[in-house]
């Protein structure tokens, strides 16, 4: 019975240790949000720490940062996006890791999410991956080497009729 439970203990412990820090409804819950709340998010749950913050055309754009035990990085980028006419912000959210198998998560996750995937293609670089549905457009990077990759969530303009 204890051999079951040190056995159990150890999995539980492996599977924290390797797990990532985000998922595709948190990335999206984050372009969602201000830049003030999705820095708050991401500082105070997901554990994440501002690297710097740079202004483009007048814009703070924050990357996060996240080192985790086995030295693998994790960066976010918040504060990308354009102002419509109506003076509402559609946000992007880029995640980058240095980890593959979070990457090929992310995919996995889309596809369970019930996004539509649009595209599955190629460059001289990267596998890409295109999913998107009513509210956001998602693009995900795989490098070829399966060192690394990205994904960018773009929010949609979404047109409701009442």
């Amino acid at each position: 019975m204890k051999r079951a439970l040190l056995i159990t203990l150890l999995l539980f412990c492996g599977v924290a240790a390797f797990a990532q820090s985000v998922t595709v409804n948190d990335l999206a819950n984050v372009a969602n949000l201000s830049n003030a709340e999705a820095h708050n998010y991401l500082t105070l749950g997901k554990k994440f720490k501002r690297q710097y913050i740079q202004e483009i055309d007048g814009k703070p754009i924050e990357h996060l940062n996240k080192i985790g035990p086995d030295n693998k990085e994790e960066t976010v980028v918040i504060g990308v996006g354009d102002r419509l006419p109506s003076g509402s912000m559609l946000r992007t959210v880029t995640y980058t890791t240095s980890t593959s198998q979070h990457i090929l998560n992310l995919i996995a996750q889309a596809k369970h999410m019930g996004l539509t995937q649009k595209l599955h293609g190629s460059d001289a670089k990267n596998d890409i991956f295109f999913f998107d549905n009513d509210f956001f457009h998602i693009v995900i990077f795989l490098n070829h080497d399966n060192i690394s990759g990205s994904v960018e969530v773009h929010q949609k303009e979404y047109l409701g009729f009442d």
